[in-house]
């Protein structure tokens, strides 16, 4: 398999990605929208866009966090939806707007495309089987689901990491509050640790329990991933600023993956192309934009080829990362080359805006206790050897 689509519905923005692994394929493509639905009198739903149509019957949001409630969630007309639904209609939303898929990598030998959706780490088994339930009920089968940090964790592996099967430390910072998660191998170690923003204690202490839950310590840990969403994902240098205070505190690599709500989505893509993090090593399919580069691509993939044929005389294309510039149907006629964007977007990207620990060797408590142990040993043995 070498096409992959990432897809990741966020409070406030909602990402696809379409990667291939085959060598020599384009960078990523990431579209962002509005989670939004913008649904009309006949029951066609669009995701994202701000302006108001004259076909338009109501708008339809914040449901990501109301999936599995028996009570669902009111539209703007108050007319009561199943939160999951809304979740999977937004899925094929963003499925159609990466469609057609390129003919790059796999696509031209005939094979299937993978498709990977992500979900928030802290949901329960109850919570990801009723919306697996609403993606099957919309026709959405072939669409996988893992959870945000499974997707961070596989971006890091494909990306960054040089081991396969190593722990990976996930730190998702959200406005409600964090939840740590612990990966081994690509798969979580037990449930995600879930801390409300009220009263919350800080990020290393938050990552030092859940270590010390599975009976592991920082040194156990070859990274951490800071990733975010809603408002708060739009501060780039708070991200940053947990980053630094685990690298600090912890004596650990940490990291902010890109986005930085697109890496759930890109590592989805990922592993949408086949990718398996416990025994592959590194294979860098690239990056998406970068985070204050996100290009929205009105039309998704039509939108980008005929940004390919526009003059050269054209301005750049407006940059935005959250709103839609109208319906999919309709892409604007005017944009740089994606080859434009993409030398821009590589020029402004740093990879995974690394914050590496202080390079003095790290000596455990348990260390020093051996080193007094073995002394007081030493010490007993001289003492009996001059008796």
């Amino acid at each position: 398999m070498a096409i992959g689509v990432g897809l990741r519905i966020g409070r406030i923005v909602s990402t696809a990605v379409v990667a291939s692994n085959e060598p020599g394929t384009p960078d990523p493509v990431v579209i962002a929208r509005d989670t939004v639905l913008h649904i009309d009198h006949d029951g066609n739903s669009q995701l994202g866009g701000s302006t108001r149509t004259v076909d338009e019957a109501r708008t339809l949001s914040g449901f990501l966090s109301r999936v599995g409630d028996p009570g669902g969630i009111a539209a703007s007309d108050g007319r009561v939806y199943r939160a999951e639904d809304a979740m999977a209609t937004a899925v094929h939303c963003l499925l159609n707007e990466c469609h057609p898929l390129p003919t790059f990598g796999g696509m031209d030998r005939d094979t299937d495309p993978g498709y990977t959706a992500t979900y928030p780490s802290h949901w329960d088994p109850t919570r990801v089987s009723v919306l697996r339930a609403a993606l099957d009920y919309a026709e959405l089968r072939h669409v996988d689901l893992v959870s945000d940090a499974q997707g961070a964790a596989t971006w890091y592996a494909s990306e960054i990491s040089e081991t396969p099967g190593l722990l990976i430390g996930v730190y998702h910072v959200d406005d409600a509050g964090s939840t740590v998660t612990l990966v081994r191998s690509g798969v979580p170690a037990g449930k995600a640790f879930r801390v409300t923003a009220k009263g919350a204690p800080s990020p290393a202490a938050q990552l030092a329990t859940a270590l010390g839950a599975f009976g592991w310590m920082p040194d156990n840990l070859d990274a951490v991933v800071v990733m975010g969403d809603g408002l708060i994902a739009r501060d780039r240098s708070h991200i940053q600023d947990i980053a630094n205070s685990l690298a600090t505190k912890l004596m650990v690599r940490s990291l902010v993956g890109p986005g930085p709500e697109q890496t759930a989505a890109l590592g989805a893509a990922i592993l949408a192309t086949g990718f398996t993090p416990a025994r592959e090593k590194k294979a860098r399919i690239g990056l998406p934009p970068s985070y204050d580069r996100t290009d929205v691509l009105t039309g998704g993939f039509a939108r980008l080829r005929e940004a390919e044929t526009d003059s050269e005389d054209d301005p750049p294309v407006a940059v935005a990362t959250t709103t839609d510039s109208g319906p999919a149907r309709e892409p604007s006629s005017r944009g740089s080359s994606a080859s434009e964007v993409v030398d821009e977007d590589q020029k402004a990207l740093t990879v995974a805006q690394a914050t590496e620990p202080p390079a003095e060797p790290k000596l455990s408590a348990r260390t020093y206790a051996l080193a007094g142990i073995g002394a007081v040993i030493v010490v007993c043995l001289v003492l009996a050897l001059m008796l």
